[in-house]
């Protein structure tokens, strides 16, 4: 290991005079080196500390990408992170400068030249360790001739980085992706530059990725797949023709893969549905989505204010806004509020699309059961806080019996609209 560790130091020294960088002879002392936990990455240059937290770093991203792509395969080359002295800005050298060589005896090395301002931009770094990572699984069968290799799919790149934040919150990027004018076109999405992408555009396009990645996964063999192309022994410079090598089908057939793909985005924009809510609180979030739509509480009534900003654009626009969180809430809504929350869904959405009529009428009946539910709702959670509260410890009622049918015929049945509503709730099986 040690005589590996001489030899990939000198080799760095080489290459760095070669394209030119200043290096200081300092820079490759064993005190100025540090190795990462798997040893997959050596450190050069910087501080001990900057050392440590870049090992840190990279150590993270390693578990991330084995864990994304279920690849848990050792590395055969390591990944040499050099952080360059300063004065190598004299050179503009460039912020990440990512080589690849073969040492002799030493075997094939990855090195990834790190400028002195490239060692805060956190995006940019994680980027390209990821890159690293992916490139060392792709060299692994990889043709390599006159060190010339093939980049992995920058899409995969941005996808990785992506999948650190599933969380819930982040369910209004792909919410809002829903909202436009559908996924963009396949060969120029697989051609763009990711590098050249900032801010709104940037996260974007990394949410597109993930998108893409996850519907590819869930398709048969997927994820296998999604690790041969990034293995492919001959990669197609051209990333579209390299997606068409491991997917010919969905290279051909867009429509399907805009499918596949929208899939994977409605997904991601949709709330968990693990975490239903309690009946009081889908009554809240209900009665604050209505509110949201007359803010001031008009006197003219709510299906008025409706029906007014239904002739409006800008109306049918906060409509239809209304209508999505309405589709959202109906994920996470309690059983017994599940269908109410869906007619009034089904209501603004077709206000969205000047669909008026008849609406007075159903927003009214739809209004009373909504209140209806409402008293019922509190009825049975006050009952329910006061046997509780009465009856802790005490030893519970047993039923031993069953009353004669002929009492049960007798029994005066309600016949109300809300007990007809739970009665259909109950015969639907929730």
């Amino acid at each position: 290991m040690k005589v590996a560790l001489r030899v990939a130091a000198a080799l760095v020294a080489v290459v760095l005079t070669a394209s030119g960088q200043m290096v200081a002879s300092e820079l490759f002392k064993p005190e100025n080196r540090t190795t990462s936990n798997s040893g997959q990455f050596i450190i050069f240059g910087g501080t001990r500390e900057t050392r440590s937290a870049l090992a840190r770093r990279g150590e993270e991203l390693r578990t991330l990408v084995a864990k994304e792509l279920r690849d848990q395969s050792a590395f055969t080359m390591p990944i040499l992170l050099v952080l360059t002295p300063g004065d190598g800005m004299r050179f503009r050298q460039r912020a990440i400068f990512l080589q690849v060589f073969d040492a002799g005896d030493a075997g094939r090395k990855l090195q990834v030249d790190i400028a002195p301002g490239a060692v805060s931009d956190q995006p940019v770094l994680d980027a390209a360790l990821v890159r690293a990572l992916l490139l060392e699984r792709s060299l692994r069968r990889q043709k390599f001739e006159g060190l010339r290799f093939v980049d992995p799919p920058d899409w995969l790149v941005a996808a990785i980085l992506a999948a650190r934040d599933r969380s819930p919150g982040s369910a209004q990027v792909y919410a809002a992706l829903l909202q436009g004018k559908g996924m963009p076109s396949a060969d120029r999405f697989l051609r763009q530059n990711s590098s050249a992408l900032r801010g709104k555009a940037a996260e974007l396009y990394a949410a597109q990725s993930l998108a893409l990645f996850d519907g590819l996964v869930e398709l048969p063999g997927g994820r296998q797949k999604v690790l041969e192309n990034l293995m492919l022994v001959e990669p197609d410079t051209d990333p579209v023709q390299r997606f068409a090598q491991t997917w010919p089908d969905l290279a051909v057939d867009q429509p399907k893969l805009a499918r596949v793909w929208a899939l994977a985005v409605a997904r991601f924009s949709s709330p968990s549905k693990t975490g239903f809510l309690s009946a009081e609180e889908t009554a809240a979030q209900l009665q604050r989505l209505l509110a949201g739509l007359d803010p001031d509480a008009s006197p003219e009534g709510p299906a008025l204010l409706m029906l007014e900003l239904a002739r409006t654009e800008e109306g049918r626009f906060k409509l239809a806004r209304a209508a999505e969180e309405a589709q959202r809430l109906g994920f996470r809504a309690h059983p017994l509020y599940a269908s109410l929350v869906g007619e009034y869904q089904a209501m603004l959405d077709n206000l969205a699309r000047k669909r008026r009529r008849g609406f007075e009428r159903r927003f009214a009946e739809t209004e009373d059961l909504r209140a209806s539910l409402d008293g019922r709702s509190r009825e049975i959670t006050d009952f329910l806080n006061w046997f509780q509260t009465g009856y802790e410890g005490e030893k519970p009622i047993v039923i031993t019996s069953r009353p004669p049918e002929d009492r049960q015929d007798r029994a005066t049945r309600r016949n109300d609209r809300i007990t007809r509503y739970l009665d259909s709730v109950e015969e639907r099986g929730w």
